[in-house]
């Protein structure tokens, strides 16, 4: 066997041991918030789209702050005027710079079964606090989601 071989044999060796691990490797399962598999997660939140269509609120101000394992940011307000974003709001945070954003990413975590869920709502049905753990057994995936200073302009 020459030396130029040994580096070939030992990748074989290499892929034929992954090929054979066992089927039972894999990942461990990932268990659904009990809030997303009751059902009751999924309440909330229609009952809070449904406040909040019914007040008919198309211009607003609010504040959010994203926390997650990135560098960490600051308070970004948000000026939504005739249902849309402004750009500067959009620059800062488009995914999250209107209310029915803000319930898609709720939504998102509901449909995706996330390992945990946490929402608070007020009485608009505009939500204060957002919390989705994605995945059990992954770290730095987490995201946390804080409005404040809903007004109406």
């Amino acid at each position: 066997m020459t030396t130029r071989s040994l580096p070939l044999l030992l990748t074989l060796a290499v892929v034929v041991t992954m090929a054979a691990a066992p089927a039972g490797a894999q990942a461990p399962p990932n268990p659904v918030d009990p809030h997303i598999a009751d059902g009751t997660a999924q309440t909330a939140l229609d009952t809070a789209r449904t406040r909040w269509k019914a007040l008919g609120i198309r211009s607003y101000d609010y504040e959010v702050r994203r926390s997650c394992f990135c560098p960490t940011r600051a308070w970004v307000l948000i000026k939504v005027r005739g249902s849309s974003p402004s750009k500067r709001s959009k620059a800062a945070a488009k995914d999250i710079a209107t209310i029915p954003r803000l319930y898609r990413v709720i939504q998102q975590a509901i449909d995706g079964r996330a390992h945990r869920l946490t929402v608070k709502y007020g009485a608009r049905g505009v939500p204060t606090q957002i919390s989705v753990d994605s995945m059990q057994y992954v770290a730095d995936e987490e995201q946390y989601l804080n409005i404040r200073r809903f007004k109406r302009p």
